[in-house]
């Protein structure tokens, strides 16, 4: 884990970066040369599937190597709901059967990937989190799981999540709350609702994974586990086969280590069928330009209205420079719509839409909730349907409110949340880490959270970019851009077995 470097007043902000970056690659140079037998578990996927490529790495290799991760981290970790081994060496041999015969699909074939126990594959139990609904077989597959299948990715297993998917912190009082690796002596919020996601990344138990995102889902765990998240937007991927939490919010999307590997993932999801995945995604993403002509919107003088601990000011701030050096243009300018108002209204919206799903299990007393999840559904009782009309318009006045401000950016950066992932013993349930991420949801954007650092005491903390709907790929190439010029992504914490 990183120590945390002083911060020289006295120089120039090009020459502290500068500093920082020759500090922070050293570091990871030897931390690599130092644990050498592990250098599977953090790599990133495209650096996996030039070793796929090359014939150095068979999938059935590599898919053992995390099979052995999870079976020794998850019993403390508690990442993984289901880990489906059998079927997955099985795929791993047949794409390394297809690799052999020169028909490989593409980037991702043959590399493992963990998915949200939110979405069903055919003849497996999917949760959602909840204990009510063990025991119950699903009988289709979605099709963001056929979607990766057919690029040819494993998928090693289920991870778990929020119940419902309607929590920020990441917890579970019924199937248990995975622990963020980040911190190896307390219990720390691993992020949520899409905690087992972010957790099994960063713990090296796989090289990517999928979450959702109603108002951070995918964002806030990848914020407190120093992970890349891409929040997909709303509408653009098919949802068949994911449990709704409120759809006109619900999208989906990839947590990695990188904005490049995001970026891979983004294109398995949205690609036409039979479409070959190459390096290509890489060379489109980080073509040398660096960041010229592009304009990034940031909160003037940091005005953010709400309390953000100090760590991620100068994370996010530090972000800011990076891309300034990379050549964007800032603009401090306040956006149009009020972080407190949407939310306060997305969080009703989201109560009522939970209402309308699940109440009948709500009223239903001997059913086995979480009790803060049933609190936060009952809410939705209230939102009569004249409000709920109400909110779908704010929503979508929003939206064009949103688009047209950006008309005139490429994204908008802050804070991905207001501070480092709190102690479970000191976790307030009534609170929520989604002050700035429910924005994107709200606007109808995609969004990016990026790895911007540490706090003193060696937690990460994040940066978000807010963009434009259907605009992922121009927030992935400013991503991959900033993180050519930083290292935050590429560490990694310590693991007790």
């Amino acid at each position: 884990m990183p120590t945390s470097s002083p911060r020289i007043r006295t120089m120039c902000d090009g020459m502290v970066i500068a500093i920082r970056k020759v500090t922070l690659l050293t570091l990871t140079i030897l931390c690599k040369r130092r644990y050498p037998m592990e250098h599977y578990a953090f790599s990133t996927v495209g650096r996996l599937a030039s070793q796929l490529s090359r014939q150095g790495l068979t999938s059935a290799l590599l898919t053992t190597f995390f099979l052995r991760r999870i079976e020794k981290y998850n019993p403390r970790l508690n990442a993984f709901t289901v880990v489906f081994g059998e079927q997955a060496m099985r795929d791993a041999k047949d794409s390394d059967a297809r690799r052999k015969a020169g028909q490989s699909l593409g980037l991702l074939d043959g590399i493992p990937v963990a998915i949200k126990d939110l979405i069903e594959i055919a003849g497996t139990v999917t949760t959602g989190g909840s204990a009510a609904r063990e025991g119950q077989p699903g009988s289709q597959t979605a099709a963001l799981v056929q979607r990766l299948q057919a690029q040819g990715a494993i998928v090693i297993g289920k991870t778990q999540t929020v119940e419902f998917a309607f929590g920020g912190w990441g917890t579970n009082a019924h199937l248990g709350t995975p622990l963020n690796p980040w911190d190896a002596h307390r219990a720390r919020a691993p992020g949520g609702s899409s905690s087992g996601s972010a957790v099994a990344v960063a713990a090296g138990l796989v090289p990517c994974a999928i979450g959702t995102d109603t108002g951070g889902s995918v964002r806030i765990p990848a914020a407190f586990c120093s992970l890349t998240g891409l929040k997909m937007t709303a509408g653009q991927m098919d949802m068949s086969g994911i449990l709704p939490l409120a759809p006109m919010l619900d999208s989906v999307g990839p947590i990695t280590h990188t904005a490049d590997d995001a970026a891979i993932l983004y294109r398995a999801l949205t690609c036409e069928p039979g479409e070959v995945l190459d390096e290509s995604c890489h060379r489109l993403l980080n073509d040398g330009s660096g960041l010229d002509g592009v304009t990034l919107g940031v909160m003037p003088d940091e005005q953010y209205d709400t309390d953000v601990q100090r760590s991620v000011r100068l994370g996010v701030r530090d972000m800011v420079r990076m891309a300034e050096m990379a050549g964007a243009h800032i603009v401090r300018e306040r956006p149009p719509l009020s972080f407190d108002t949407v939310f306060r209204q997305s969080g009703l919206l989201m109560a009522a839409c939970a209402w309308r799903l699940h109440g009948a299990l709500v009223r239903d007393r001997d059913a086995s909730m979480d009790p803060f999840v049933r609190r936060r559904m009952i809410a939705g009782q209230a939102v009569s349907q004249m409000q709920y009309e109400e909110l779908l318009a704010e929503h979508q006045a929003a939206m064009g409110i949103w688009q047209s401000w950006m008309a005139d950016k490429d994204a908008f950066m802050v804070p991905t949340v207001p501070a480092i992932a709190p102690l479970l013993a000191q976790l307030d349930e009534a609170a929520s880490p989604a002050f700035f991420t429910r924005l994107a949801n709200w606007a109808g954007g995609c969004a990016l959270a990026l790895p911007a650092g540490f706090d003193p005491g060696n937690l990460p903390v994040s940066a978000q970019l807010v963009g434009k709907p259907q605009d992922e790929r121009r927030l992935l190439r400013i991503g991959s851009v900033i993180q050519s010029l930083t290292a935050w992504h590429s560490y990694s914490p310590t693991l007790h077995g």
